[in-house]
């Protein structure tokens, strides 16, 4: 789970959510090293461990400009949650330095092999609103989505990571096939397709302790 692939903005306090260009490469070369390859988390097979999802929250517009040419130089495809109603804007809820995508750059990103995912409407926190407040960030999201014509947009991702059963319900209502959470670690044939898990990548997130992570979750799936 990535977020920015940017050296960080002057003045931006969350530094944690900035993973330099430079970095990001070096993580795909160990995917590579790996020998892992990319799909989207709804399509992953029960039981691999040979299959990797990479994800992107927020729909930073960095994400075109940095980590799909480095995805596309080492052969990885990527998923991308965006915020519907805030295209072509800021990262508001953050700290509004980031430019968001516009519409005609997911277009792009899709014609370049990306899948676009919903992260509700305004990226709001689905558990502190109340559940028709909920359920409308979400069909808002999925309707808007559609009227972008970029085809299916089976995913969604919990902003905050804030969800309940009664938000994932809502969620599988809407329409998706999968939703993502902030929950730490690898999907097994039993997690529930509304709350897969996932690894936090942060701007501290060297080879090292990636490889590590990745290869408990390995270890921990055989």
């Amino acid at each position: 789970m990535y977020h920015k692939v940017a050296s960080p903005t002057p003045g931006a306090k969350i530094l944690g959510h900035y993973v330099r260009p430079r970095a990001f490469r070096r993580h795909l070369k160990l995917l590579k090293l790996l020998r892992l390859s990319s799909i989207t988390p709804g399509q992953s097979p029960e039981g691999t461990t040979s299959q990797i999802a990479i994800t992107f929250d927020d729909g930073y517009e960095n994400f075109l400009t940095h980590a799909l040419p480095a995805l596309e130089d080492h052969h990885f495809t990527a998923t991308v949650f965006v915020v519907t109603e805030r295209l072509g804007r800021t990262d508001e809820w953050d700290e509004g330095f980031e430019p968001l995508m516009t519409a005609d750059q997911i277009r792009e990103c899709v014609r370049r092999g990306t899948q676009i995912g919903s992260h509700t409407a305004t990226h709001a926190n689905l558990t502190r609103v109340t559940l028709p407040a909920a359920e409308s960030e979400i069909r808002r999201s999925a309707e808007q989505l559609a009227a972008l014509d970029i085809g299916a947009v089976p995913g969604f991702c919990y902003p905050y990571g804030a969800e309940s059963a009664e938000i994932r319900n809502l969620v599988a209502q809407s329409g998706y096939d999968y939703a993502c959470t902030t929950l730490k670690g690898q999907n097994h044939a039993s997690t529930d397709r509304y709350g897969l898990r996932r690894i936090n990548v942060r701007a501290d997130t060297g080879v090292a302790v990636l490889a590590y992570k990745l290869l408990r979750y390995r270890s921990d799936a055989n």
